[in-house]
């Protein structure tokens, strides 16, 4: 019956739509990148694509009609249009960094209006009161599922010659991307009344004081993250010492825990509220950095540490984000709400990446790398205690 055939397909859906996003927008296409010989720069560039692309979530709510029907076209225009990255390789050393920034960027900017309308979409489906626990299970579960595709990705690219490995993996990936949109059309969209104008609903949020306050701290926390963000694979693989399948050991270690964490996370949203998640959570992800740092090829163990860490931050800073903004929006106007939710995690992390790339050029410390990641962790640690308020 539904809604709870529609939230089983969801769970589908997700486990083959994270095989596509976490290769063409995290550690294998970095990955890909390096490969190809992508300097700090290009690699700061790849890692803020995908907040850049968040900008055009405000035009969400102006794509009138079915949030389904819209869901689906904007996925399958953006894993075609992520073919041509396979081709990269091919073209003159000079021209594959850009086209691989171009196709990326366009594949990521179609599917970015995607996040308001399937997240308004699947609030009309699960009632409030599950929130936390379905969608910290699904989190979790899909975040298992993304980080053994991870794994099986880094085992692959590190067999096959360079950069063959990746092409591959990321052609498997576009395969799953495609399966999961057909995967997306056989679920429910329930009838909901007609939005007011987008104007009314993107007005009535930014005319919610407390609302703004709130998006102030996503804003803030994703540039922070994003300062050291772009260069947490190259640290491990460059400074740390680990292979790419090790990473994707990493990932998988992360992935595991977040299966027992992000249930737990989701039951105490649920009993407590979600302000109190984003700020237990968001102290461990403030200080995870600190163990990236201490690891060093001789010394690795601060680093698959840091794997439990970052399971325990994320998988309630991830479910808790979306859900509190889910929370204080009205239902008459929730794509106002959410697409200013999008909008400010897009400025934060882009704004958090391009600094990062500048930082980075400075060359002060051991690395690159070290910088970053030391300021990332210290505006982390002063936004994790602006979530204190909330």
């Amino acid at each position: 019956m539904e809604p709870d055939r529609s939230l089983r397909l969801s769970i589908w859906e997700g486990t083959l739509a994270v095989l596509f996003l976490n290769w063409s927008t995290d550690v294998l296409v970095i990955g890909y990148a390096l490969a190809l010989g992508a300097p700090p720069l290009a690699l700061a560039l790849l890692e803020a694509l995908p907040f850049l692309a968040q900008l055009t979530a405000p035009l969400a709510p102006f794509l009138r009609g079915s949030q389904k029907a819209w869901a689906v076209r904007l996925n399958l225009a953006s894993r075609l249009l992520f073919l041509p990255t396979l081709l990269v390789p091919f073209l003159p050393e000079g021209l594959r960094m850009p086209c691989l920034l171009l196709f990326a960027a366009i594949s990521q900017l179609l599917a970015a209006p995607v996040g308001v309308l399937w997240l308004s979409w699947m609030a009309d489906l699960v009632p409030q009161e599950r929130r936390g626990r379905y969608f910290g299970f699904r989190n979790a579960l899909l975040g298992l599922v993304g980080t053994l595709g991870n794994a099986l990705g880094g085992l692959v690219a590190d067999t096959l010659p360079s950069p063959t490995g990746y092409q591959a993996v990321l052609l498997l990936g576009v395969g799953a991307g495609l399966l999961s949109v057909w995967v997306l059309r056989l679920q429910t969209e329930p009838r909901a009344p007609s939005p007011p104008p987008p104007r009314t609903a993107l007005r009535a949020a930014f005319h919610d004081q407390a609302y703004r306050l709130y998006l102030t701290c996503v804003l803030l926390w994703y540039g922070a993250v994003m300062v050291g963000g772009p260069f947490v694979v190259p640290y491990f693989v460059q400074v740390g010492g680990l292979s790419m399948a090790e990473v994707g050991l990493w990932t998988l270690l992360s992935a595991t825990s977040g299966l027992l964490f992000g249930p737990l996370w989701g039951r105490l949203a649920d009993r407590e509220g979600h302000g109190v998640v984003l700020f237990r959570a968001g102290l461990v992800g403030a200080l995870m950095p600190a163990l990236w740092l201490l690891g060093s090829p001789t010394f690795p163990w601060p680093i698959w540490l840091s794997a439990v860490a970052d399971a325990l931050a994320w998988s309630g800073l991830s479910t808790a984000m979306a859900n509190a903004a889910l929370a204080r929006a009205p239902e008459e106007v929730r794509g106002g709400y959410l697409a200013l939710f999008w909008l400010a995690l897009g400025l934060g992390g882009l704004a958090g990446s391009l600094l990062a790339g500048s930082i980075a050029h400075l060359g002060v410390g051991p690395s690159p790398y070290h910088l970053p990641i030391l300021v990332s962790l210290g505006l982390r640690l002063l936004v994790a205690l602006a979530f204190r308020r909330l």
